[in-house]
């Protein structure tokens, strides 16, 4: 799950197959590419990938649309430190300031940075991978909320979860992945614990064919 959407997002090279946005094939190759397209990422490890641990606040947040804040090759930092604090303000980040360094916010925050890093840009899609792990219950309830609301802002939010109630609470609809082909998709109201792990845990690719034109 995580290797397909690092690909959909250009990070990991494609194979094969193709990437359709819209219903119109489009070349991904890069991150760049993704951005330019209205595609954001948060990876499943917010430390390696999604943040720069010795950076403030204000750096990590910016740093996807710069372009943003940038005139003649320098960057307007008072643009910059408005923006940022919107943010801070809207995602409630528990912070001393814009420029306090993001590796001494707990995980929830770090998270919620990570995601404002990605808003800025105004994304079409936003990839959210295991956007819960390892923060607390109260953070957790924060970030359902803020998804729930980027889907009813027209963001199409696609969140990969090993959490089957996770999933059951917040999906419209559910693609199960084993050994990187589907082997079901669920809308919202079929997925229960006992479908997700019959569909999580199939083997037998014909089976999955036979059962999917079954009547």
């Amino acid at each position: 799950r995580t290797e397909l959407v690092r690909t959909i997002f250009g990070a990991d090279k494609r194979l094969s197959g193709e990437i359709l946005l819209d219903g119109t094939p489009v070349q991904i190759n890069s991150p760049e590419d993704a951005i330019r397209l209205g595609i954001g990422l948060v990876p499943e490890d917010r430390k390696a990938q999604g943040l720069i641990l010795g950076m403030a606040v204000r750096q990590n947040m910016s740093l996807a649309n710069l372009d943003a804040f940038t005139r003649l090759g320098f960057v307007r930092r008072a643009d910059e430190a408005r923006e940022v604090q919107d943010y801070i303000n809207r995602l409630t980040i528990r912070t001393p300031g814009m420029d306090r360094r993001v590796v001494n916010l707990s995980g929830g925050n770090q998270q919620k940075v990570v995601i404002s890093k990605w808003l800025m840009v105004q994304p079409k899609i936003l990839l959210m991978d295991e956007p819960t792990r390892g923060i607390d219950v109260g953070a957790k309830s924060e970030i359902y909320d803020l998804m729930r609301q980027l889907a009813a802002g027209g963001i199409s939010v696609i969140m990969i979860s090993s959490e089957f109630p996770e999933l059951i609470a917040m999906c419209d609809r559910i693609v199960c992945l084993t050994e990187g082909r589907v082997t079901g998709t669920l809308a919202r109201g079929e997925a229960t614990l006992e479908t997700l792990m019959h569909y999580c845990t199939l083997r037998d690719h014909a089976i999955v064919k036979e059962e999917a034109v079954a009547p």
